[in-house]
């Protein structure tokens, strides 16, 4: 591996710290809800995310988020994560419906972030 690619791998793990900074959130509650060791959440966000799959990192990042609603499925997941304008044209009442409740979704993530840097200021 190059000092690149081992660079990048670290930066993960600064980014990782970042959004549980940002959530207020300490090593050991990120831990209890991802379901990993603290000392194994600290070497990686020390040291990168260099021999961690996709789900895994995944898995990192929304432990740091509020809990998804009681209808929420994994499909939601790749929905979440598209810009707000993800589809193009006039939508059904039922696709505005979906877009509506995937949209509060992310604004919950948005203040829960918001709420987790004021306190922590």
């Amino acid at each position: 591996m190059d000092d690149a690619q081992e660079d990048e791998f670290r930066h993960s793990g600064l980014y990782l710290r970042s959004l549980r900074e940002q959530a207020g959130m300490t090593l050991a509650d990120v831990a209890d809800r991802a379901g990993v060791d603290p000392s194994w959440l600290d070497d990686v966000e020390r040291n990168g995310t260099y021999g961690l799959v996709y789900s895994e990192i995944c898995n990192l990042v929304r432990a740091t988020q509020p809990p998804r609603p009681a209808w929420w499925d994994e499909g939601y997941e790749h929905d979440l994560n598209l810009g707000p304008n993800a589809v193009v044209g006039p939508l059904s009442p039922s696709q505005q419906e979906y877009w509506a409740r995937i949209e509060a979704v992310r604004a919950e993530i948005r203040h829960h972030y918001e709420r987790g840097r004021r306190a922590s200021a």
